[in-house]
């Protein structure tokens, strides 16, 4: 007997599928982040693949290529399936060239997403495939396979609308999708977990997938019916799968209508139900967790409200007559309503801003008022700035007049830190910054070159122009130079800024840092990082130290894990090996010098813990003399004080360091606070005064934090940095109350010739001058 061994061939539409998977898949992992198992490679799988299976089965059904609907759902679920593997393939292949971040999770993920939406794809092909056969046997079509297709790509792209609709009709910015899986909506949150919302999601896939199956089941071919389907309940058996069948696509329906619960969607309702209270000011409306004592409350309004108005006169234009900003209780509440965890958003159109609960000033909140009213001269749907009519986003655009609009309060300007990165060359050209090059940074370098190329426009040519360029205009046509003489005008400009002679190496440190797309495993390393400094606070030092040592061994130029791992082995672990870990990464002229630093201080803080306060000292003083951070340079200098005076020494020691068992404790902190003056000669310390003062202002006790300052303020304070912030702690404590004479008085100083902030850099001064003035309005 003889037997034919040969493989059968595939139907054509099967084996071109097959190779265009394979093709684009396999051209796509060349690209940063996308070669091998990841979030990444399983959003391109989640493109491609559910539609190449959905179009291959759809031609072959369309043509009747399987004998019944049955085989023909079949058919696509196996050629999904198949499909997958391909795109998991051409992904462990690129993994071979390059490495694997994390196989088995990598593997998980892509089974939820991109795996199951190709059996999706697969599904929904079949039935695109039969109602086109029906269509083309009572001859309402004549392009078969072109409706086929067609129909085929219509349920890819209406997921996809969906998701574009929600993130335009809502807060939310993530998205769930049958056929891609799970969309996390921002670039700059490396660690990507979708949670439990994936698994009851794809809970609901797993329904649809089974009623489609029991579906096509008791299902006829009959071309001269409408959609050229009969149902056929002749038997019991066939009755009984169409109950399932029902019971299966009710459960479907339920999960979908249950996603706002679930954490599929939101709605604005639904946010504003969950965080349970608002406050309503002359323009801001403010969303925040019903949890909030009231005189908080208040301070979000007021301070929304005093930002806006500083923001629109920064630009020069008025933005729309009421903006909405929610406040989120954290990072973990605000992932969950609407997609970002760390990264603060604003939607423009939509007059809205989305932030966590921060102090009062709010840190970021000026910034994303800043892109709502730059919306008002924006262009397209989303009213940013863009070619296409804005819906080709220009990134460096949008975030530079935002820095510009509203600048932090670092030490130097953003001119200043532009500066110090073209003398040590990594100044990129800014036609790179004002295009989707900007995203090739890491966000640090990209918004303050943003920031700083706009301010010098400003100062120029005038808002106007920066304006005119944010609405569409032509920069070279508003300005009279292309972007080789700006770009040369720019940094002739930066030549005249003035320097610090150490701001060189702490821009080496602070920009060096490639941005996510030069990152290795990224999402991995930062995910197991945040796990091991959980473990830390939590006081498991073995299992912080063995993830430290996992993300270290994924990328060994993770400076912050390195830090932490020796910084817990000499606290907790083992010393001496500690100890040689921080003294080896304090000398390594590889590292960057703010991680040189923090690991000097580690060694400091060791000392100071030990009872060993001269070498503690000597560190302290060494770090605060070439720190051009200001508030790190006050930490090291009041440490250092604390170390020749006992009283000082144990309420330092609480509030900052901790021991051996525990961390800092605020409590303990206070105990001794309140024992250090009685110990002095006059019973007062004008230090303990300043840091009860800027504690309790940073805890929202204005009034009190005002009294412990002013007794700072009536001196002596031991260094101009520690008088500068005590300074700048009761200006905000006027603010926060509405003393305008302090305010004035506290101004007067600033500008008068006893200027605490003299000599000192200017991006601090500026910053303190501008609260003042947003707050005596």
């Amino acid at each position: 007997m003889c037997y034919d061994l040969r493989v059968p061939r595939p139907p054509r539409p099967y084996a071109i599928g097959a190779a265009v998977v394979t093709a684009l898949l396999g051209a796509v992992g060349f690209l940063p982040l996308f070669g091998g198992p990841g979030y990444e490679h399983a959003l391109a799988s989640g493109l491609i693949v559910p539609s190449a299976a959905a179009i291959a089965t759809a031609i072959d059904a369309a043509r009747r290529g399987s004998p019944s609907p049955l085989a023909s759902v079949a058919r696509g679920v196996i050629a999904g399936l198949a499909y997958a593997a391909l795109a998991l393939a051409t992904a462990l292949l690129h993994a071979l060239r390059i490495g694997v971040c994390e196989l088995w999770g990598a593997l998980v993920y892509f089974g939820l997403t991109a795996g199951a939406g190709a059996l999706l794809g697969g599904a929904w092909g079949a039935v695109a495939g039969e109602l086109t056969g029906a269509l083309a046997a009572r001859g309402r079509v004549r392009r078969r396979r072109f409706v086929a297709t067609a129909l085929a790509l219509a349920a890819p792209v209406a997921g996809v609308a969906v998701s574009v609709h929600r993130f335009h009709t809502s807060p939310m910015i993530f998205a769930f999708d049958p056929f891609v899986g799970y969309f996390s909506g921002t670039l700059y949150d490396t660690v990507i977990d979708a949670g439990t919302s994936l698994l009851t999601y794809r809970l609901g896939s797993l329904a649809t997938l089974t009623a489609a199956l029991l579906a096509a089941s008791i299902l006829e071919r009959a071309d001269e019916r409408p959609f050229g389907l009969v149902l056929d309940l002749r038997s019991d058996a066939t009755r009984a799968r169409g109950a399932l069948a029902l019971l299966a696509g009710a459960a479907s329906a339920a999960i979908a209508l249950a996603g706002s619960t679930l954490g599929h969607y939101s709605t604005t309702e639904s946010i504003v139900k969950d965080l349970g209270a608002e406050k309503h000011g002359a323009r801001c409306d403010v969303v925040y967790p019903s949890t909030t004592r009231e005189e908080e409350a208040k301070l979000l309004l007021k301070d929304c409200e005093e930002q806006l108005a500083a923001v629109e006169q920064r630009l020069g234009a008025r933005g729309p007559a009421r903006i909405r900003a929610f406040f989120f209780r954290d990072d973990v509440d605000k992932k969950r309503l609407m997609g970002a965890a760390h990264t603060y958003i604003a939607k423009p159109w939509r007059e809205e801003v989305y932030l966590q609960l921060g102090g009062y000033p709010h840190p970021v909140l000026g910034h994303e008022l800043a892109h709502v009213v730059a919306g008002s001269f924006g262009r397209g749907a989303f009213r940013i700035a863009g070619d296409l009519g804005g819906y080709l986003a220009n990134p460096g655009l949008i975030e530079g007049i935002a820095v510009f609009a509203s600048p932090d309060d670092e030490d130097l300007t953003d001119e200043q830190w532009a500066r110090a990165m073209m003398q040590i060359g990594i100044l990129p050209s800014m036609e790179r910054v004002f295009s989707l090059g900007f995203l090739g940074d890491a966000s640090a370098k990209s918004y303050t070159l943003a920031g700083a190329f706009i301010s010098w426009m400003a100062d120029r040519w005038g808002t106007n122009v920066v304006r005119a360029w944010y609405g569409g205009g032509d920069v070279a046509q508003l300005t009279g130079m292309a972007w080789p003489a700006l770009d040369a005008a720019f940094r002739e400009h930066l030549g005249t800024v003035p320097l610090p002679p150490e701001a060189e190496s702490f821009a080496r440190a602070k920009f060096s840092r490639p941005g996510i797309f030069g990152r290795k495993c990224p999402h991995l390393v930062d995910a197991t990082r945040r796990e091991a400094d959980v473990c830390r606070d939590t006081q498991r030092y073995d299992e912080a130290i063995r993830l430290y040592d996992e993300a270290l061994a994924k990328d060994a130029l993770d400076h912050a894990s390195r830090h932490w791992r020796a910084h817990t082995m000499r606290r907790h672990g083992e010393r001496e090996e500690g100890r040689r870990d921080l003294e080896k990464l304090a000398s390594r002229e590889d590292v960057p010098r703010t991680w040189r630093d923090r690991a000097e201080e580690a060694l400091a803080d060791a000392d100071f813990i030990d009872g060993e306060l001269a070498s503690a000292r000597r560190r302290y003083e060494a770090l605060a003399a070439r720190s051009l951070d200001e508030d790190n340079a006050r930490t090291f200098e009041v440490k250092a004080l604390a170390t020749a005076d006992p009283p000082a020494r144990e309420a330092i020691q609480a509030l900052l360091l901790g021991d051996e068992r525990r961390g800092p404790d605020i409590f303990l902190a206070g105990t001794a606070l309140g024992r250090w003056p009685a110990a002095t000669r006059d019973g007062r310390s004008p230090l303990a005064s300043y840091l009860v003062g800027r504690n309790l202002v940073q805890r929202g006790f204005f009034d009190k934090g005002a009294e412990a300052l002013e007794d700072a303020l009536a001196g002596p304070l031991p260094t101009p940095r520690i008088a500068r912030e005590t300074l700048r702690q009761r200006a905000v404590a006027a603010c926060a109350s509405g003393d305008r004479d302090a305010l004035a008085r506290l101004k007067r100083v600033i500008e008068g010739p006893d200027d605490p902030f003299k000599g000192a850099s200017g991006g601090r001064r500026e910053a303190t001058l501008r609260m003042i003035a947003r707050c005596a309005r």
